[in-house]
């Protein structure tokens, strides 16, 4: 038989010791999923950011071809009035 199985004190030395090298990994663990979930807060802002940015563009872009479509329609309908007004003056 082991000193461990014949003396309660060493047994509860061996236990104490394997239970601190137990609560140390779960330490290690603890600040190693902290990290991550820093490390994901900051992607999700990121991400939050360049979405906004995204959404900003589309909006711009969508913006710039109502202008377009605008000033077209206008176009188009100066033309006809002037091609009016020019069939009615002659």
């Amino acid at each position: 038989m082991s000193r461990e199985e014949t003396d309660l004190a060493t047994h509860v030395e061996i236990c104490s010791l394997r239970y601190k090298g137990i609560e140390d990994k779960f330490n290690v663990i603890n600040h190693r999923l902290d990290k991550v979930e820093a490390d994901i807060s900051t992607i999700k802002g990121t991400m939050q950011t360049g979405f906004s940015e995204i959404k900003l563009m589309l909006e711009r872009n969508n913006n710039n071809r109502q202008i377009q479509l605008i000033a077209t329609i206008g176009s188009v309908v100066v033309a006809v009035i002037g091609v009016i007004g020019y069939l009615i003056t002659h």
